[in-house]
């Protein structure tokens, strides 16, 4: 289990890196907006994007975002900091709507802290702890598989929608949160092999699966900062970004849940919470308004 000051530096840094996450997920959705390139996910985004020096500029800050989340995970149970990271709503809604000239109604905010409320609530509910960051290499194949196989499913009915934007970009940050999530656990293993292994750690399999996931979910998640305002799909990824890789390191790493009979209604309140936040977010007339402006300049630059 993890020590409590070891905890006192995963917290500050799983807080940072919200902020940095905000920041470089603003640019790089403004970014995204002006790329020439096709609207369905394609690899042809990110070969325009990387020729984008704001699109860069937020990359780093996301890197930088991953540094502080991966001390985070380093010190702390994955259970304890991915929620934590959620709290980038807060930072990232009214910068979005800063730069879109537009301003958060109290509907919006209403939203944003249910979202990070009920996630958060759900961090101090669940109790997390465990500390192991070994896995089989029979349970790594595993969990890629399924991880893999749902997001790929995910991405082929949310094409379908191609017609109702908000729709298609909720499937694919779904899609994308199952990608980081995978990201999240593999980062807990890779860190830890890196530490007892150092280069000999490149041997191992978890290092080309983290970034086969990484690549997969920075092309999902720009596709759909691309298509919709931020208030569509970065809720649900930073519902099913930790929700996903706590689930991944209870099965994986044998970390632990307090979910008992007498925690259930706190779980099922925490749930309900961040579920009315995301619905109060997708059905705001402002987020509507703004869907109208995100579609007519994609389709201004759409080639």
């Amino acid at each position: 289990m993890a020590s409590t000051a070891s905890v006192a530096v995963a917290v500050p840094c799983a807080l940072g890196a919200a902020v940095t996450f905000a920041i470089a997920n603003v640019e790089q959705m403004r970014a995204a907006r002006r790329a020439e390139a096709p609207s369905e996910v394609s690899h042809k985004l990110l070969v325009r994007l990387v020729r984008d020096r704001r699109w860069l500029i937020g990359l780093a800050t996301s890197v930088g975002g991953f540094g502080l989340q991966a001390v985070g995970l380093f010190l702390a149970p994955v259970v304890l900091v991915q929620p934590l990271i959620v709290t980038e709503l807060l930072f990232a809604l009214p910068l979005a709507a800063w730069y879109a000239g537009a301003r958060l109604h109290a509907r919006e905010w209403t939203g944003a802290v249910f979202v990070a409320g009920g996630i958060t609530a759900f961090l101090v509910v669940g109790n997390p702890s465990g500390d192991n960051a070994h896995i089989t290499t029979f349970a790594t194949a595993a969990i890629s598989i399924v991880v893999g196989a749902g997001v790929i499913l995910v991405v082929l009915v949310s094409e379908t929608f191609a017609s109702r934007p908000m729709i298609r970009a909720s499937g694919l940050a779904l899609a994308s949160s199952g990608c980081f999530g995978m990201l999240s656990v593999m980062t807990k293993v890779v860190s830890r092999q890196f530490q007892h292994d150092h280069l000999r750690a490149l041997a191992h399999s978890q290092p080309y699966i983290l970034a086969v996931f990484a690549v997969a979910g920075l092309l999902l998640s720009q596709t759909a900062f691309r298509i919709a305002p931020l208030s569509v799909s970065l809720p649900v990824i930073d519902i099913g970004e930790p929700t996903i890789a706590s689930l991944l390191a209870v099965l994986a790493l044998h970390e632990h849940l307090d979910l008992g009979s007498h925690t259930a209604i706190g779980v099922a309140l925490s749930a309900a919470a961040a579920t009315f936040g995301v619905a109060l977010l997708d059905s705001s007339p402002n987020v509507h308004a703004l869907q109208q402006q995100v579609t007519a300049e994609v389709q201004a630059v759409t080639i």
